[in-house]
């Protein structure tokens, strides 16, 4: 009965043994090499620094500062670390966190944009409907004045042929036709004056057309960079 007992706690040993093997082997070869973890690119604006002594560490810094006013034996210092993977660990959190800072910082920015965005366009929008407005109005003005100098134009003509029927009249007529030859020159000059207020209105009006392409451009290239972030 001994005997058994021995021989089945001799094969129990054995098997526990075989099994407490393959699990060494196993992390052996499936648990990432530190050297190559750290010259990965995800690594590659970190560098790793191991100190030998009685209590060897491994140092971590970056290739970069995330404040730019730290002392400069202080900027890119992640922190010691006394084994390789704590500190490769470290390092990728310390990566997660600068890129959700980064990401949070263009999300604040492309808010700050859109914010400014909405109220360019409407304030755009108000000065596109007065300059139309404008416009009109200054169409409206300028067809009055066209209609005024054809009936003016119309009415010299009418003296002009009148004059040689009534010679008595040629002196009050000829003084007629002089002060509407000079209300047809000045509604001339009116009209050419509000054509080019018309121009320059019309001008503005593209101008602020073209800005408002500029910026929406602009918040698509914010979008699109926020997207690949």
């Amino acid at each position: 009965m001994k005997s058994l007992i021995f021989k089945v706690a001799a094969v129990f040993i054995a098997v526990v043994a075989v099994m407490l093997m393959g699990a060494a082997l196993s992390v052996y070869f499936v648990h990432p090499d530190a050297l190559s973890e750290m010259s990965t690119p995800a690594m590659q604006n970190y560098s790793f620094e191991q100190t030998a002594g009685e209590n060897p560490t491994v140092t971590v810094n970056r290739r970069f500062s995330p404040n730019p006013v730290a002392a400069p034996d202080e900027r890119g210092l992640v922190g010691s670390y006394k084994t390789s993977y704590e500190a490769l660990t470290k390092a990728h959190e310390d990566l997660a966190s600068q890129m959700s800072k980064q990401k949070n910082d263009k999300v604040a920015a492309k808010t700050i944009v859109d914010n400014e965005s909405t109220l360019f366009e409407a304030s755009q929008a108000q000065d596109v409907e007065a300059i139309a407005n404008r416009v009109a109005m200054l169409r409206a003005t300028s067809d009055q004045i066209q209609t005024a100098v054809q009936a003016k134009s119309d009415e010299a003509q009418a003296i002009s042929v009148k004059t040689l029927e009534v010679r008595e009249e040629t002196a009050a007529r000829r003084r007629d036709v002089l002060r509407l030859r000079h209300e047809l020159e000045e509604a001339r000059t009116d009209r050419f004056r509000l054509s080019e207020i018309l121009r320059h209105d019309t001008n503005q009006l593209l101008r602020l057309e073209l800005e408002n392409q500029a910026l929406e451009q602009r918040l698509q290239q914010l979008q699109k960079q926020s997207e690949e972030y």
